[in-house]
């Protein structure tokens, strides 16, 4: 585990890139299942420097592990150069592209189809970046590395840890309550879920091979000692960060419906008390109607970022899983 120790850095790196890069999932799923107000847009767009920041901060980290050049000879050694280069490409190419998304979208040049179409061609680099990652390693010179299932790991974590954060920021955008009336739940839970599937299966195999590995050579030996603790701890965050996603979905819509039902809707749920002595009340009359649609649209703003601690929850839950089968894949480095 020294070794694992050591490249601390690179285990955040490879945590936080598919989860940065996959955010752009859940912003794909929202744009083609919801149709936003400009104004909620304008906030989308304003957090979506959120994953971009994420994502500097985990090449930060790595650029400055591999300052020296024993840790550059350390991450380098026995990694197909072909394979390197191209994980390389994919990540300066998912960058400019997510980097020229943001701008744009910011200075408000984006119609409806253009941010769809944009916000899709993001969302397939993350996918692609991710995977890319993934390759580098199973073309090292690692046995227990040397496998399918490793890029397909990195493609399951870019989806359940892409897709919280994605709804983390539709949350403290205020954007929710708009997504909870379309398909949007439902397409980034099973999205959320088919990565969390994926992921547990790649760790789990991962884990298994190298098990049978270790066995065959020294019987009755672990291959990583305590690994089934971060086999489980990895699995819980998985669960939690669906489990947060579950809640954050549950709360209430928003408000733009209340204008089509105003006079039935919105003067049925009044107590009858209320509407008799509004009615009465010339200063009030034709009024009621308004006063509680406007009412009801405060509450709902007030509502709307009520699902944020449910989702800072599960993305750090999510985060902790990724970090866990990071150390249980370095662990595997022999």
């Amino acid at each position: 585990m020294d070794l694992v120790y050591l490249q601390l850095p690179l285990v955040f790196f490879t945590a936080a890139a598919p989860m940065a890069s996959g955010a752009f999932i859940g912003l794909a799923i929202a744009f083609l299942t919801t149709r936003f107000s400009a104004e909620t847009l304008r906030r989308i767009d304003r957090w979506t420097l959120l994953p971009l920041v994420i994502l500097a901060v985990g090449v930060i980290a790595a650029v400055a592990f591999m300052n020296t050049p024993q840790s550059a000879l350390l991450v380098i050694q026995g990694i197909d150069p072909g394979a390197f280069g191209f994980a390389v490409f994919m990540a300066v190419a998912f960058a400019v592209v997510a980097l020229v998304y943001w701008i744009v979208a910011m200075v408000g040049r984006l119609s409806d189809g253009a941010r769809k179409a944009f916000a899709t061609v993001v969302a397939v680099l993350a996918v692609v970046y991710s995977v890319a990652i993934g390759a580098a390693y199973m073309m090292s010179d690692v046995p227990l590395w040397a496998s399918i299932i490793v890029p397909l790991g990195f493609a399951g974590f870019s989806l359940a840890s892409g897709v919280p954060l994605g709804m983390l920021m539709l949350a403290a955008a205020r954007a929710l309550p708009e997504a909870r009336e379309t398909r949007f739940g439902t397409a980034a839970l099973v999205t959320a879920l088919v990565g969390a599937v994926v992921s547990i299966l790649a760790i789990t195999v991962q884990l298994m091979n190298a098990q049978a590995t270790v066995a065959a050579i020294f019987p009755g030996a672990d291959a990583v000692p305590g690994a089934w603790v971060y086999l489980i701890v990895s699995i819980a965050g998985f669960v939690v960060a669906l489990a947060c996603m579950r809640g954050a979905l549950s709360g209430p819509r928003s408000g733009r419906s209340a204008a089509p039902l105003g006079s039935t809707a919105g003067v049925a749920a009044m107590p009858w008390n209320s509407v008799d002595s509004a009615a009465a009340s010339p200063a009030a009359e034709g009024n009621v109607v308004p006063d509680l649609e406007a009412r009801y649209r405060r509450q709902a703003a007030t509502d709307a970022t009520k699902a944020v601690p449910y989702l800072v929850l599960g993305n750090v839950a999510v985060l902790a899983a990724l970090v866990a089968a990071r150390v249980l894949f370095y662990a595997m480095q022999f």
